[in-house]
């Protein structure tokens, strides 16, 4: 059978839909984790941009610059306004000292604008110092200036949203505590510093707080970790007050930018391997998302066919099934002509079918007056054709009534009643009935060979006990023993044609419902039996049989309707 087409089975397009919506709700779900990978990448990359732009590099060195040389001239006896023209001079070359900003071969991301950046911020130091009175406070005041710039170069505001901004965040904090120290120790310890030194403690705490990385810098520098307080896995600076002098200690500021230098590179690193580990796994996830795109189509072609295949196969396995169905009814009917229902239902089930024993039946014999002269005069063929006719309408009649057909042999025809189904006393009625209908039948059966001639029949009936039961096994048959067998064929042989022999114990069984026509033949000789009275069965009270042409066609309908009015005991008109 060729295979269906797409469009031809519903099944097919349900089962495909589903998958189809499956594939589609597996994009959707990547999709939304892909865009959050995306922005997580994204954000990750603007705060490693942060570490790596040469705006802030050249900014950062700058301040550090000048929180040296402002530490240098706080510790100085000299008069720092004579060190101007020196610091001009570092100023104007820092930036030819500042070419190669790396640290372990990495350089800063644009580097051809390293050289833009850094005049831009040397410009400014250098027109406030040679403009200020004081160089101290000129760079104090300049490195305040470029706090704000690097404040607005980090885009704070970014900061707020973006957690991969803290320590960016702390090192900007950083830096300005940085100045403030260094301002403070200019000026000595002032009464009204003691709010400024609050603000200090504030922004080291929350950049603590803040940046991990931080903490872990600040831990491993021994000289600054003495300044921690620990509470329940939370390290805190303890405060500061103006009476104590350890912020003009010359080792604070080397330790500050130690700190601000390991906050710098291992929050670089840090960001770095991050974003290295998002993209990975970005690229693992559009790789497989892709993957699947590819192989969710092969495998969409692949389920189709597979389903339609099975789909073939089910209905040829359907077809298959009714096939044999049909061949198992005609196996069953077929047993059933050769066996009783009850008996073939037990053989089915590969039981043993045990002989049974039957207190009362009725059985009924019959064969074709003159047979022998008739087969004589016609070939084998005629002989076959002219008995298949005539069984075909005895067949057909006996349908109507509940008896079971024991078999044929040439013209002898054997019927029974109450077995194997018992039939409580029915059995000698129902054979009465059947032997009227068949000899009123057997008129109407045409000699193919002898058209004008008509086919006589010579019946007998006897009633009594008799055993039944399978005999064989290749070719089973369900046959009948006892001296009731023999007596009823004794009947049968002893009979006229046209005429319905029965015994004295059919007559007995007949008399109860008074219902048929019998006449007494008187005492004959029987073969084995010696004298026995028997009887002519001539018809029925009830109802006359109707020798028509429609007399021997078989209607299976009106045959289950007379055999259930048989077994409910009522009469019945022959048509």
């Amino acid at each position: 059978m060729p295979p269906c087409s797409f469009g031809s089975s519903r099944t097919v397009r349900r089962i495909l839909a589903a998958c189809l919506v499956s594939l589609l709700t597996l994009l959707g779900s990547v999709s939304i984790d892909l865009h959050d990978c995306i922005k997580e990448w994204r954000n990750t990359k603007a705060a490693l941009q942060s570490f790596s732009s040469c705006t802030v590099l050249a900014a950062i060195r700058l301040i550090q610059f000048l929180q040296d040389q402002k530490t240098f001239c706080s510790w100085d006896n000299r008069n720092c306004t004579d060190m101007q023209s020196i610091l001009l001079h570092k100023i104007n070359t820092l930036c030819t000292e500042t070419q190669d900003l790396y640290h372990e071969n990495m350089r800063c991301l644009e580097a051809a604008d390293i050289y833009p950046s850094c005049h831009f911020f040397t410009d400014k130091v250098m027109v406030r110092i040679v403009n200020g009175s004081d160089v101290s406070d000129s760079l104090f005041a300049v490195t305040g200036e470029l706090l704000d710039e690097l404040r607005e170069s980090l885009n704070l505001n970014s900061m707020k949203k973006n957690p991969n901004w803290a320590d960016m965040a702390s090192l900007h904090l950083l830096l300005r505590v940085t100045k403030d120290l260094h301002h403070m120790k200019h000026y000595g310890p002032l009464p009204e510093f003691q709010p400024l030194l609050y603000e200090i403690t504030t922004k080291l705490n929350y950049a603590l707080y803040l940046s991990d990385t931080l903490k872990m810098c600040w831990m491993h520098n021994h000289n600054m970790s003495v300044f921690l307080s620990h509470f329940q896995d939370v390290s805190f600076v303890r405060p500061l007050c103006t009476n104590s002098s350890w912020y003009r200690n010359p080792v604070l500021a080397a330790n500050l930018v130690s700190i601000q230098k390991c906050l710098f590179w291992e929050g670089f690193g840090k960001l770095t391997d991050k974003s290295k580990d998002i993209f990975s796994t970005l690229s693992l996830k559009v790789t497989l998302l892709t993957v699947s795109c590819l192989i969710y189509p092969i495998v969409l072609v692949s389920f189709k066919q597979m389903t339609e295949w099975i789909q073939n196969y089910a209905r040829n396995l359907k077809e298959r099934t009714e096939e044999l169905k049909k061949e198992r009814r005609l196996a069953e009917d077929l047993l059933h002509q050769m066996l009783p229902k009850s008996v073939a239902k037990q053989l089915r089930k590969n039981k043993h079918v045990e002989a049974e024993s039957y207190d009362q039946v009725t059985i009924f014999f019959s064969d074709i007056v003159g047979f022998t002269s008739i087969s004589a005069s016609c070939t084998p063929l005629q002989v076959v054709k002219m008995l298949n006719n005539l069984y075909i309408c005895f067949d057909s009649r006996i349908e109507s009534y509940n008896v079971y057909k024991v078999e044929t042999i040439g013209d002898a025809y054997m019927v029974v009643s109450g077995l194997p189904e018992r039939s409580n006393g029915k059995h000698a009625d129902e054979i009465a009935k059947m032997s009227l209908d068949l000899v009123a039948a057997v008129r109407q059966v045409i000699i193919p060979h002898m058209p004008s001639e008509r086919l006589q029949l010579r019946v007998g009936i006897h009633t009594g006990p008799c055993v039944a039961g399978v005999v064989g096994y290749k070719m089973p048959r369900y046959c009948l023993f006892g001296d009731t067998v023999n007596t009823a064929s004794r009947m049968e042989s002893t009979s006229l044609p046209q005429k319905i022999h029965i015994s004295s114990a059919t007559y007995q069984v007949l008399l109860i419902d008074n219902a048929y026509e019998i006449e007494p033949r008187g005492e004959i000789e029987v073969k084995g039996k010696g004298k026995m009275k028997t009887y002519w069965l001539i018809g029925n009270k009830n109802y006359s049989v109707q020798n028509d042409s429609l007399v021997c066609h078989w209607n299976p309908e009106i045959s289950r309707r007379k055999k259930m009015e048989s077994r409910l005991g009522s009469g019945h008109q022959v048509t």
